[in-house]
């Protein structure tokens, strides 16, 4: 699954909805309250509900027009989630993976480097020592290579949650035993560059 064109089309439509806004505040003669650019932000936002070209990022902008007043400025709310986007841009390839591990922390599973074939525990993200130490250039830790991810569950909602939420790889499903609920995964860098054929 490639999250990049999703983060792209939320990135850029935030963008366009504060360039709106300031637009609108600028060309008015007053003062705007919170309550009139939050207004200003839902009327942008809720026509591109309806369109087709906004359906991977609807829930999120549904979520955006439901807020109305009752959670406080929805403009710095924007600007909070654009500049997490600035952080991801900044952190090298080796510190965006610590930070997808945490985030799998956080949701509860462990995640653990493995030396050898390890007993798969459930809910743990095993990474291989071997991968990882080949994967990444030793000049500026860029991503040279997929990184691997091995889960042995029975609930793979709360990892693939953690995997369309990150904002720093790609990633895809690489091979999948249902049966005994083991997946593989690989983590691709988002500004991978393609190969010219020889």
């Amino acid at each position: 699954m490639n999250n990049d064109s999703y983060h792209k089309l939320l990135q850029t439509t935030f963008e366009n909805t504060l360039l709106h806004l300031y637009f609108q505040v600028n060309g008015s003669k007053s003062f705007v309250k919170e309550e009139q650019r939050n207004k200003i932000i839902i009327d942008f936002l809720k026509p591109k509900l309806k369109q087709a070209r906004y359906a991977t990022i609807k829930k999120k902008l549904k979520t955006i027009c439901l807020m109305k007043n009752k959670f406080g400025s929805i403009e710095k709310h924007l600007n909070s989630i654009l500049s997490q986007y600035e952080v991801v841009s900044s952190k090298n390839d080796v510190e965006k993976l610590y930070s997808l591990l945490e985030s799998f922390e956080s949701e509860g599973m462990t995640t653990k480097l493995i030396e050898d074939t390890p007993v798969q525990e459930a809910d743990v993200v095993y990474l291989d020592r071997a991968h990882i130490d080949n994967c990444f250039s030793d000049l500026d830790n860029a991503q040279i290579a997929p990184i691997s991810l091995f889960i042995h569950t029975d609930n793979l909602s709360a990892f693939l949650k953690c995997l369309t939420e990150q904002l720093y790889f790609k990633f895809e499903l690489f091979q999948a035993n249902e049966e005994l609920m083991n997946y593989h995964y690989q983590l691709h860098p988002i500004t991978q560059k393609t190969k010219t054929s020889d």
